[in-house]
């Protein structure tokens, strides 16, 4: 992992990055990005945070991401 939030271009986080990836797309984030930048369903219009998103997968997947 680069360590690098590409949504606010912070370089090493205090608390670090995590990734999320979607079909091709992998979005490396912050916590306050995490918190703040929202991700809208093309289909549906639903939004959600990045880190909402992030978290529903690890449950779904049993905490495994």
């Amino acid at each position: 992992m680069a360590d690098h939030c590409s949504f606010c271009d912070a370089h090493r986080p205090i608390d670090g990055t995590n990734m999320l990836v979607i079909g091709e797309d992998w979005l490396e984030f912050c916590r306050p990005c995490g918190e703040t930048e929202k991700l809208i369903n093309s289909r549906t219009g639903e939004e959600a945070t990045i880190r909402e998103v992030f978290d529903s997968g690890s449950q779904e997947s049993g905490g495994a991401v």
